[in-house]
């Protein structure tokens, strides 16, 4: 199936420099991790006060690749690049991740002022997003338990072809990679802790970075079927994670502001 597009073309630059870019791509984003993980480590040890600490930056990863993260990438971004070449993949992959970069850069800092001006209240984000990413999380579960005939619905009509730029911008971008549950995730990290922000925009940038392999290699980890089965797997319980995760932080949201 996806014997075409992995084909070598003319023109491009040879396999094993592409894969050799991807590996030191990859060690810098581990460097980046354990070094922003031991850093919040030697603080929390010095300080003695790692309860006290509002969002952790495991919490934060943990919640930021649940909610931005590459599982649930590898399959849209497959089927919105059926049939297109290696370079078109590569290019929107690139841009897809610039974008949502920029993204998420303009929801950390015009989002956390905003929410200061218009007196919204942590607690009322914080529900909020939990309220939003309970819904969004809980319909693929229920789908699953829903009878075969209502699935079956005729096929849409095919879409207009989208340019690259756009592409990239929409779907790809927002809401594939950039969720709405996401962008409060990272708003409450930035007003929770202003004083961390580069620790912050460390793990953002690792989680992209995931994306991104995981869009660039998503033809192959797709042409094992060992692997296509495991992420179904992994996708079916990042499911109940998600659900469970929406749950969790509308609680938290209302012991926030004093309800429970």
């Amino acid at each position: 199936m996806w014997k075409a597009a992995m084909t070598f073309r003319s023109g491009q630059p040879p396999d094993w420099k592409w894969n050799k870019v991807v590996v030191v791509y990859t060690i810098i984003l581990l460097v980046i991790s354990a070094t922003i993980l031991y850093a919040q480590q030697e603080a929390a040890d010095a300080t003695g006060q790692t309860q006290a600490t509002p969002l952790s930056t495991g919490k934060l990863f943990t919640f930021l690749f649940l909610t931005l993260g590459p599982f649930k990438l590898i399959g849209p971004f497959v089927e919105m690049t059926h049939g297109r070449d290696r370079a078109f993949k590569r290019s929107l992959a690139l841009q897809g991740i610039l974008i949502a970069a920029i993204g998420l850069l303009v929801a950390a800092t015009i989002g956390a002022n905003t929410l200061l001006k218009w007196g919204i209240s942590i607690g009322a984000l914080q529900l909020a997003a939990g309220i939003v990413l309970f819904i969004i999380a809980l319909k693929p579960v229920l789908e699953q338990y829903e009878p075969i005939h209502s699935k079956e619905t005729p096929e849409p009509a095919p879409l207009p072809t989208q340019s690259l730029s756009q592409m990239a911008f929409a779907p790809l971008a927002f809401p594939t990679i950039v969720t709405p549950y996401g962008i409060a995730v990272l708003i409450l990290a930035v007003t929770l802790r202003p004083s961390y922000l580069l620790e912050i925009f460390g793990v953002v940038v690792l989680v992209l970075g995931l994306d991104l392999l995981a869009m660039l290699f998503a033809d192959r980890i797709l042409k094992v079927s060992i692997v296509a089965s495991l992420l179904g797997i992994v996708g079916a319980v990042m499911g109940l994670l998600l659900v469970a995760l929406g749950v969790q932080v509308s609680i938290d949201a209302l012991r926030m502001m004093g309800i429970t």
